[in-house]
């Protein structure tokens, strides 16, 4: 009850202050909630006082479009890790070291290099993406049978991390890595497609990424 007519009294006290002239009359102790209403409504000309508009997540009267009802959430950019790397890959048993050449599309990142341990020498290529300042990448041998599972920081020119390498008969081992980059190049940006996909003679339309006859 002390609640409500708290409410009450705030009600009437902000009809004072839109209405001051209709306020010089009023007698708390004759009005009653019917009559407390009908005074506020009149004031207020049937405003919600306390509404939130659900689309502009502000009250009614805010301008839309304003900074405040429009609020924004950065993208997460991701780190330029295009260009030469030399990588040294340590574990228990020895290093292998990766002169690997990467190019850059957007955040997906791929490439190839040759990687070599002790006197032997092996193709391998590359496959990730980067976001922030971290590298998620692949490198598989060609025509072997090991992956080695890289997951990185790039700080500038630098690179450190931890790998996991897989190999085909079910053999794995881990270890650290660490790199340096000869030279950046510039990454390419990811640009809108046409719409359509030519396959011979047949056009084929392209919607949310699948492509529909």
């Amino acid at each position: 009850m002390k609640l409500k007519k708290a409410w009450m009294v705030a009600l009437i006290f902000l009809a004072a202050i839109a209405s001051p002239a209709a306020s010089e009359d009023l007698d708390l102790d004759d009005l009653s909630g019917s009559q407390i209403r009908s005074d506020v409504g009149e004031a207020f000309k049937g405003e919600s006082l306390f509404y939130i508009d659900p689309a502009t997540g502000m009250s009614p009267g805010v301008a839309n479009g304003s900074a405040a009802s429009q609020p924004t959430t950065p993208g997460s950019p991701w780190s330029n890790v295009a260009g030469r790397w030399t990588l040294r890959l340590v574990d228990t048993a020895g290093q292998r070291t990766v002169d690997l050449t990467v190019y850059q599309y957007g955040n997906e990142v791929f490439g190839r290099g040759i990687m070599t341990t002790g006197i032997n020498t092996q193709e391998v290529t590359a496959a990730g993406s980067t976001e922030g300042t971290s590298l998620s990448l692949r490198l598989v041998t060609v025509g072997g049978n090991s992956m080695y599972r890289l997951r990185t920081t790039v700080s500038g020119n630098e690179i450190f991390g931890t790998y996991t390498a897989y190999t085909s008969d079910g053999g794995f081992w881990a270890g650290n890595i660490n790199g340096s980059r000869f030279y950046p190049t510039a990454q390419s940006a990811p640009r809108e497609g046409s719409g359509t996909v030519s396959i011979g003679s047949v056009v084929m339309g392209i919607s949310g990424g699948n492509a529909m006859s």
